[in-house]
């Protein structure tokens, strides 16, 4: 099936290296070796809490650490991953400096055919897309396909490379090494960036400095720091919970991006040190930050951490920490307020901005959809809800890519 949407459009700049993701039995074994080992501590007050309040619980842990090890099946995730068509190819940042870049593709036949690049956040991979792939692909053929979807491994994380060991990756870095990934893919007359969490400041940064991208979708925007909030009176009730639930996190969830903003090196050993280090860390943010009614399946959870230790993700991948940061400080982040935004508020995620506060910031908002279920991670939780969302929104940019 992933040979179907394999072909490139033909004005591909570079050359493309067809990819298959494999992780060797030795990996494997010394995986199960270190989690084997990895010792869980002992009871607490606050590890027998079973409301996410202070963190996973043991209880949790302990099961998720017995099924990771009889039970869970890494190859059906890999050869998940393989279905699709998967490609490497190096772009350049600077003259002088260049990055390995993966991405997962579906390829339209069509001339006239969108492209959009699906950008991940933390702590996702490229893996959040698929679901959503899997209905494009079986809902159109290469032929009928109105778009080409490009879903890459951001840089530093999952099977994407890095700079330079002698550079900071940047946000602003991550978002030119982007660009010019759809530019050499040959989207230079424009494309459409879509993103959540890391992927939407990434998709924002790319709005403002990169006149390719003709337009940008998200599901996660908030008030930028240090502006006021315009008024109340005009928010429904549901309205007014959803933004209590964003204040709440914000006062009592934010402990984990200080310490990767300000201790990266520190928190990136330790927490690249075991497995079960990886997954009580990771664990608390794939359980916590979904919607409580549908939380996402163990055997998803296990998966997606699975391949950030696979691919020594965690201590590459803290660039984003430096957004919170900023914020920290009242540093505002670029964003574009002339090309097409898009978003879709998903009722639980951690950061949100009601109706009538986006149209009165974002004269530009030319799409907007408010989910009453979903979080975080809209693509993996819903990916019907969040590709509708897509479509529409593509549908009411689309004269901006009309063949001429």
């Amino acid at each position: 099936m992933a040979s179907n949407f394999d072909v490139p459009p033909g004005n591909v700049l570079t050359h493309l290296e067809p990819f298959t993701l494999h992780v060797s039995e030795e990996e494997l074994e010394h995986f199960k070796k270190l989690l084997e080992m990895s010792n869980i501590g002992p009871t607490t007050w606050w590890n027998q809490q079973d409301d996410s309040r202070f963190g996973v619980s043991r209880e949790w842990l302990l099961k998720a650490k017995d099924i990771w090890l009889s039970t869970f099946d890494w190859r059906k995730h890999e050869v998940y991953i393989n279905n699709f068509p998967n490609f490497k190819v190096t772009i350049k940042e600077t003259d002088s400096c260049q990055i390995d870049v993966h991405f997962a593709a579906l390829f339209s036949k069509r001339k006239d055919a969108i492209p959009i690049v699906f950008l991940h956040g933390f702590p996702s991979s490229f893996m959040d897309f698929l679901p959503m792939m899997d209905l494009l692909r079986n809902k159109y053929t290469p032929e009928s396909l109105p778009y080409h979807i490009i879903a890459p491994s951001l840089p530093d994380y999952g099977l994407s490379g890095s700079l330079s060991q002698n550079l900071e990756m940047t946000l602003e870095r991550a978002a030119s090494i982007m660009n010019g990934l759809m530019i050499a893919l040959g989207f230079e007359k424009g494309y459409v960036a879509q993103g959540g969490d890391l992927g939407s400041m990434i998709a924002r940064l790319m709005s403002v400095n990169h006149k390719e991208c003709k337009a940008f979708h998200v599901n996660m925007l908030t008030l930028e720091p240090g502006s006021a909030p315009p008024s109340t009176d005009c928010l429904a009730p549901e309205d007014l919970r959803i933004l209590e639930r964003t204040l709440k996190w914000q006062q009592d969830g934010l402990a984990y991006a200080l310490e990767h903003g300000t201790r990266p090196a520190t928190v990136g050993l330790a927490i690249s040190s075991s497995p079960l280090s990886l997954l009580a860390w990771l664990g608390e943010k794939l359980l916590e930050w979904t919607d409580p009614r549908e939380q996402l399946p163990l055997d998803t959870i296990l998966g997606l951490i699975s391949f950030y230790w696979f691919t020594q993700t965690f201590p590459r991948s803290l660039y984003h920490a430096n957004l919170v940061k900023n914020y920290s400080v009242g540093i505002p982040h670029p964003i574009s307020t002339e090309k097409p935004l898009g978003y879709s508020m998903f009722a639980y995620d951690l950061a949100v901005l009601p109706k009538p506060w986006v149209q009165e910031i974002y004269p530009n908002l030319a799409f907007f959809n408010a989910h009453s279920k979903g979080g975080h991670f809209a693509s993996l939780e819903r990916p019907s809800e969040f590709l509708e969302d897509i479509e529409r929104f593509l549908q009411a940019v689309n004269r901006l890519f009309e063949v001429e």
